[in-house]
C-alpha cells in the first residue's frame, strides 16, 4: 500500500446483477459466495429493497437508498472510523490528507477550562487578515454557541465554501468582538518552527498530510544551519493523517528499523521499515489527550526504541488502520482494516501512548512563556 491509502476496492456487486421488470436475477452460487453461505439475506435485502421502490407512497431516489443501505451496514459495526464518505465529507477528507481546504486558516482546540480557544493563526490567512488572534476564545460561530457545536462542529463550520463568510464571536481579554472572516482556499503550514535557544529547536506538526514530511525536512535541516542540537517534536492536539507521511519523518528522526505494523484479517502484513537518520540527536515529544493516530506512531516508535523522551499526557488510543475504497468521483468508503502494532509489538487502541514523563497542562498550550509542558520540555534538554 504505498500511499497509506488505498484508492480502489473490490466491488463484489459490480455487474453481477441485472435488473429486470423490477426483479433481481443473481446467481445462486455467486449469492452464497458473497454472503458467506447465507444467500437468503441476500434476497431478502432485495426483497425490501424492490418492497420501498414500489410501495412507499412518494417517489424514491434509488441512489438515496443505496447509500443508505451503505452507511447503515458501516453504522452497524459501531467503529466512528469505518464510514462513508460522500459529497461534503468526501471532500473534506480529500482535502484534509492532501493538506489543502476552504477555511479561515486556524488551528482551535480545548483550553484548560474547556473553552474553544484560538491557538494559532497561520500567516498569510483569512484569520490573520480579519485580525483574529492567537488566544481568542471562541464563543459562536454564524451564531450558534460553540459550546453546543463542540470543538469538532467549530472546526467544520469554520470550513465551507470559497468566498462564503463565517461570522464569529470571539472573547479577547475581558471584551467580546464580532468578526466577519472571509472562507478561502487553505494551504495548511502543516509544520513550523523555531530556535529555542542556541542549541535546542522546536517543530511543532499540525497533522501529517501527503506534503508534511518534506515541509519537515526543509524546516530541520534550517533548524540545524542555526545551531540545533537538540529537538523538541510538538504533536499535541494532532489528529493523525497519512501512514506513510509519519514514517517518512520518522525516517528523520530515529535509526534504522521498524516504525509500526499491521495484519489484516485476511492474513495481510504489512511492516513499515526505514533506512534511518544519520545522526540522532536528543529529542522530546510531546503528546497529550488529543494526539492521534499518526502522532502516536510516531511517539510509539520514538518510545519503543528508546531514542527520545515521550512527554506530556496520555495520547488518544486511535490505533486502527483505514482503507479508503473509492466507489465514485464524490464516494468511498472508509474501513479500518487492521490494528497497528509499535516497534515493540504494543497495541495502543483505545489506551494510548502513556508518556515517559508525565507533565500536566497549564498555562497556555504553544505559548512560549507559559506552556508548562513546553517548559519542562526544554529544562529537560537542558540538564540531558
Amino acid at each position: 500500500m504505498k500511499s497509506g491509502i488505498l484508492k480502489y476496492g473490490k466491488f463484489i456487486l459490480a455487474g453481477a446483477a441485472l435488473l429486470l421488470s423490477g426483479s433481481i436475477i443473481l446467481p445462486l452460487g455467486y449469492a452464497s459466495f458473497i454472503t458467506d453461505g447465507h444467500p437468503g439475506e441476500l434476497f431478502r435485502f432485495f426483497a425490501n429493497y424492490h418492497r420501498i421502490r414500489s410501495e412507499y407512497f412518494k417517489n424514491v431516489d434509488d441512489d438515496l437508498l443505496w447509500k443508505g443501505a451503505t452507511k447503515g451496514m458501516l453504522d452497524s459495526l459501531g467503529d466512528p472510523y469505518t464510514t462513508l464518505l460522500s459529497d461534503d465529507s468526501y471532500d473534506l477528507f480529500s482535502r484534509t490528507t492532501s493538506g489543502e481546504y476552504a477555511g479561515i486558516g486556524v488551528l482551535v482546540g480545548l483550553d484548560k477550562d474547556s473553552n474553544i480557544r484560538i491557538f494559532s493563526v497561520f500567516p498569510d490567512s483569512s484569520a490573520e487578515r480579519a485580525d483574529l488572534k492567537s488566544g481568542d476564545i471562541i464563543l459562536s460561530v454564524d451564531e450558534t454557541p460553540a459550546h453546543d457545536l463542540g470543538l469538532t462542529g467549530v472546526s467544520h463550520s469554520l470550513r465551507g465554501q470559497i468566498g462564503t463568510t463565517a461570522a464569529l464571536t470571539v472573547k479577547r481579554g475581558e471584551e467580546n468582538l464580532d468578526i466577519q472572516v472571509t472562507r478561502a482556499n487553505i494551504t495548511l503550514p502543516t509544520v513550523v518552527s523555531r530556535m529555542v535557544d542556541s542549541e535546542i529547536g522546536y517543530i511543532h506538526i499540525f497533522n501529517f498530510s501527503n506534503h508534511t514530511p518534506d515541509d519537515f525536512r526543509k524546516q530541520l535541516t534550517q533548524l540545524k544551519e542555526k545551531g540545533c542540537r537538540k529537538l523538541i517534536v510538538d504533536v499535541r492536539m494532532n489528529p493523525g493523517g497519512v501512514i506513510d507521511s509519519v514514517v517518512s519523518i520518522a525516517d528523520q528522526l530515529i535509526s534504522e528499523g521498524t516504525v509500526v505494523s499491521y495484519h489484516t484479517k485476511s492474513g495481510d502484513s504489512k511492516v513499515y521499515t526505514i533506512n534511518g537518520a544519520d545522526e540522532i540527536i536528543p529529542l522530546v515529544i510531546l503528546i497529550d489527550k488529543n494526539s492521534a493516530s499518526a502522532s502516536e506512531i510516531l511517539a510509539g516508535a520514538i518510545q519503543d526504541r528508546k531514542e527520545g523522551i515521550v512527554m506530556g499526557e496520555t495520547s488518544y488510543g486511535k490505533g486502527t488502520v483505514q482503507a479508503v475504497y473509492q466507489e465514485t468521483d464524490k464516494t468511498a468508503i472508509k474501513i479500518s482494516i487492521a490494528e497497528y502494532k509499535t516497534p515493540s509489538g504494543k497495541s495502543i487502541d483505545k489506551k494510548g501512548i502513556h508518556p515517559d514523563i508525565e507533565v500536566k497542562q497549564e498555562g497556555r498550550a504553544f505559548d512560549f512563556t507559559s506552556d508548562t509542558v513546553l517548559s519542562n520540555a526544554i529544562k529537560y534538554l537542558h540538564n540531558h
